[in-house]
């Protein structure tokens, strides 16, 4: 069943398709919806159909539409993934962006009496680990450019099976921010990139084998700066950590774990978990935390 505004959206397209082979100039009648009905039948074609004759207005409004829709649906799903423990609540969550997309603040109050106090923790930690597009022109606050939010955030008890999918990459998840907690959160990153640990464990959790590359992120490129002290300190800490710790932590048949886990890493991932005190998973002497800040570029 097509709505009457898409309906009507794509009798306007076709006529303006006549009328644009033919040379005809007027348009008068397409533009007879408002920037709402026009904005809305884009939204229900799933982004797959753009109108054809747009304002300069009716573009920022769009490209304003879908950066909170992607931003809210990137938060619900992230959170979705963490939450493991199936913590239920509900949380008002204020976080506020720069120009450029860093993330600035982020806070969590529960709205929820009942809820425990970590569901707001890990929605904290959540919109501390992530990264975002430059903010459209829309959307930037006419003083310095930055955009604050106020985005309420529920999290329900689902009988419905997660699927192999989704349970990938919480492991996938769980696992990286095991890597945070104990290796990277201990050092200074003044930058963008995502660190690589291949390596290898026996059954007691002992790391006999663990390799570092230290890689761009996608997100932010040009912001990547290649660092060996940086990459040869985070294998020496691997090399001390006790995977038994480490969630899903299973050994193969053969007797050992060979895995790759991959750690996002950016300026303001520094304010993850500090809500919080963690036990360190090592069962040897640490090496000293290395300060790499740079400047950014």
């Amino acid at each position: 069943m097509i709505s009457n505004t898409l309906k009507s959206w794509i009798d306007c397209r076709r006529i303006s398709s006549l009328l644009l082979l033919t040379g005809l100039a007027s348009l008068s009648g397409c533009h007879q919806l408002t920037t709402d009905q026009r904005l809305n039948a884009y939204a229900e074609s799933g982004g797959k159909s753009a109108p054809m004759f747009m304002t300069s207005k009716e573009i920022r409004a769009m490209e304003a539409r879908s950066y909170i829709r992607v931003l809210r649906r990137t938060l619900s799903n992230s959170v979705f993934l963490a939450n493991d423990k199936g913590m239920q609540g509900s949380v008002k969550l204020r976080m506020k962006l720069s120009r450029q997309g860093d993330v600035l603040l982020c806070e969590a109050q529960s709205t929820d009496p009942g809820a425990p106090p970590d569901f707001a923790n890990l929605v904290t930690d959540v919109c501390w680990s992530e990264i975002w597009s430059t903010i459209p022109e829309d959307l930037q606050s006419p003083a310095d450019g930055s955009l604050e939010i106020i985005a309420p955030l529920i999290a329900k008890d689902d009988v419905s099976p997660i699927s192999d999918y989704s349970l990938t990459r919480r492991k996938a998840g769980l696992e990286s921010r095991f890597f945070w907690d104990n290796v990277l959160a201990r050092h200074s990153i003044n930058a963008f990139g995502s660190a690589h640990f291949d390596f290898t464990a026996n059954a007691k959790g002992q790391v006999t084998r663990c390799d570092v590359t230290l890689e761009k992120s996608y997100s932010r490129p040009e912001s990547f700066h290649p660092d060996t002290a940086l990459q040869k300190a985070l294998a020496a800490q691997c090399l001390q950590l006790d995977l038994q710790h480490m969630p899903g932590f299973q050994v193969e048949e053969s007797g050992v774990i060979n895995r790759s886990v991959f750690v996002k890493y950016f300026p303001w991932k520094k304010h993850v978990g500090k809500h919080q005190e963690k036990a360190p998973a090592t069962d040897k002497k640490e090496p000293a935390p290395l300060n790499t800040s740079k400047e950014r570029t």
